[in-house]
């Protein structure tokens, strides 16, 4: 755990906040990228691995798809579960599977159990719910004497929003210790709130990080709490329009992989039609 000692150097180490709402779902569908990449490789196999290994490698590369990975520590029986699932990437061939894995890692292994649950470090947001009865006090202590390791492998952090009524005095510290103990954090995310896509309840279900759907009064009341709680800690808050939109916008990645696709398919679909004639 953090000593109260270790909150003077806050300021020097504030991460970039954003402000964001869960939405989940039964499971996320796959990047239509995924799907498309599947089925070149499948469908057109001769053809799509005479290709340069370079451009190959470099299209398993760009389908790489940012997640918030979901994260449970279970005291029980001292392991992580999460309802994430690995990326597609992993699954489409030989080749795909072990170019992923230069980037994806198995992480938050326990004393007692190895890790399993592969993660990004580059581009996936770690997502802490607040499930513990005695909110992220049980959290805080989990993550820093439990859970091996996971420090040094997350940059991005969300957690939940705990309205003033609900929220036990000790969260705040005890928000602060979680991301102070991650040394890499770069940016923290505050959810706060879930909706399912079909009207049920979220338990058991992926979560995607959205925009916030309330309007902007409510909104900047939010913010205003959020500044208020943390005041005293962090002094003023500088809320980084480009936290949000790095995560809500990859625009020109997809627009390099559109292109890449494109002519890739392109390619496998007139060495189908030249050796057919």
């Amino acid at each position: 755990m953090i000593s109260a000692g270790a909150l003077d150097n806050i300021p020097a180490r504030q991460p970039r906040l954003g402000l964001f709402q869960g939405l989940v779902s039964r499971q996320l569908p796959p990047p239509w990228y995924t799907v498309l990449l599947c089925a070149l490789a499948r469908a057109h196999a001769v053809y799509y691995y005479s290709l340069p290994a370079e451009l190959r490698l470099e299209v398993w590369r760009l389908s790489f798809q940012p997640r918030a990975v979901e994260v449970r520590y279970q005291p029980e029986t001292d392991e992580c579960r999460t309802i994430t699932h690995p990326p597609a990437v992993l699954q489409v061939c030989r080749e795909s599977r072990e170019e992923a894995l230069r980037f994806y890692h198995k992480c938050f292994g326990t004393k007692s159990q190895e890790p399993l649950i592969y993660f990004n470090s580059s581009i996936d947001i770690l997502y802490i719910p607040r499930h513990r009865p005695m909110g992220y006090d049980d959290t805080s202590r989990d993550f820093a004497e439990c859970i091996l390791d996971t420090a040094e492998h997350v940059k991005m952090l969300a957690v939940d929003h705990v309205l003033p009524d609900v929220k036990r005095a000790w969260e705040t510290y005890n928000k602060l210790c979680l991301m102070l103990g991650l040394p890499n954090l770069k940016e923290a995310y505050m959810i706060i709130s879930t909706e399912s896509d079909d009207g049920e309840s979220g338990a058991g279900m992926e979560i995607e990080i959205i925009d916030p759907k309330e309007d902007q009064e409510a909104i900047l009341k939010v913010m205003k709490d959020i500044e208020e709680t943390y005041s005293h800690e962090l002094g003023e808050i500088q809320w980084e329009q480009e936290a949000q939109e790095a995560f809500e916008d990859d625009t020109a990645q997809e627009e390099d992989l559109h292109q890449l696709l494109k002519e890739l398919y392109d390619h496998t679909l007139n060495a189908c039609h030249d050796t057919d004639s």
